[in-house]
């Protein structure tokens, strides 16, 4: 093939095979993120009674999946139309989206932390309760919506000449030529996350040093409510994952993009190149993995799950009494220290 003969089909299809290996991974989040979310959702809208915890943690279901069910599929339409991505405002609105929905469930993320926090380490104090879970909730949305809006004016659609007297159109995760105000974007945002990170770890060390002077005072005074013991540790386990999951997830995606020129360079071998850009979208795994921790931590979603796959959930209304004075136990334990304080 001259290059007078070379197409930007055929660019696209060589930067397919070099791109291969994100696009078989982003596939596999897809194909375990939409299901595993729609599963979270279902679960815990039928068979959880109303709590903070569950009002904080299906918001967090709806945001993960409307990331896999559309912002996945985004991303593999980008990378397959890697020099041929057509439409502007697509790029800008999906992308926008993208950073709208990552601060948000962020947001969420840090709101279920706290919430947990202070149910632990100030118990008598006036809690977040159902009453007004729904307002810290749209302040978590007000945020992220300050928080993404100046992205309107920071677009990923590039043209780009791609040489042999052609011109292409990307919509990238990170520009190829990046304005000193997308650099300052890039930096502001990584240190929001490291700050974000900061303040998690901070969290579960006060949340893990109460829990053991709590710990060794029950053994001291033989007095414990194992029942709610159990129920506020499994909570907490599911949160304290869920946060370790998000800089493990995020971060890389913004120490990438202001790395973004190491890695065009021609010495970066194949292998190399295909784990940076997978590391570029590691970010999709804090959008699909909480399922997966709802299951290891929670014996109830593990069992809900086991009746949902075998149509149990809808045909299962012998257990439904039992789960329900399992749940009573559940919202009791946020509805008597709220009541106390």
């Amino acid at each position: 093939m001259t290059n007078s003969t070379i197409t930007i089909k055929d660019l696209d299809d060589e930067k397919f095979r070099k791109l291969l290996a994100p696009i078989v991974f982003l596939v596999i989040t897809l194909i375990i993120g939409i299901p595993g979310n729609l599963t979270v959702l279902i679960i815990y809208y039928k068979k959880y009674s109303k709590s903070v915890y569950r009002t904080i943690v299906w918001n967090l279901a709806v945001a993960d999946q409307i990331f896999c069910t559309i912002g996945i599929p985004f991303n593999i339409a980008r990378i397959v139309h890697y020099y041929s991505f057509e439409g502007e405002w697509a790029c800008v609105v999906f992308v926008v989206m993208l950073y709208f929905l990552l601060l948000y469930s962020t947001h969420l993320l840090v709101l279920l932390s706290i919430h947990r926090f202070w149910n632990i380490c100030f118990p008598l104090r006036q809690q977040i309760s159902l009453d007004n879970v729904n307002y810290w909730i749209i302040t978590c949305f007000s945020i992220s919506f300050i928080q993404y809006a100046p992205h309107f004016a920071l677009s990923k659609y590039e043209e780009i000449n791609v040489g042999y007297n052609l011109t292409g159109y990307s919509c990238a995760i990170s520009q190829s030529n990046p304005t000193i105000y997308s650099t300052a974007f890039s930096y502001g945002y990584l240190a929001l996350f490291i700050l974000y990170t900061v303040v998690l770890i901070c969290i579960y060390l006060l949340i893990g040093w109460k829990l053991y002077k709590q710990h060794k005072r029950r053994l001291e005074k033989q007095i414990t409510s194992s029942t709610q013991k159990a129920i506020s540790s499994k909570m907490t386990k599911i949160a304290f994952a869920i946060s370790m999951v998000f800089p493990v997830s995020y971060i890389p995606l913004f120490i990438l993009q202001i790395t973004t020129k190491t890695i065009e360079k021609d010495d970066v071998s194949t292998f190399q190149f295909a784990a940076l850009r997978i590391g570029e979208r590691l970010y999709v795994v804090n959008h699909v993995a909480n399922p997966f921790i709802y299951g290891i931590f929670d014996k109830r979603f593990k069992k809900h799950f086991k009746e949902l796959v075998t149509c149990g959930l809808i045909n299962g209304e012998t257990n439904s009494r039992t789960i329900e004075s399992t749940s009573a136990i559940e919202i009791h334990l946020e509805q008597s220290k709220n009541s106390v304080a």
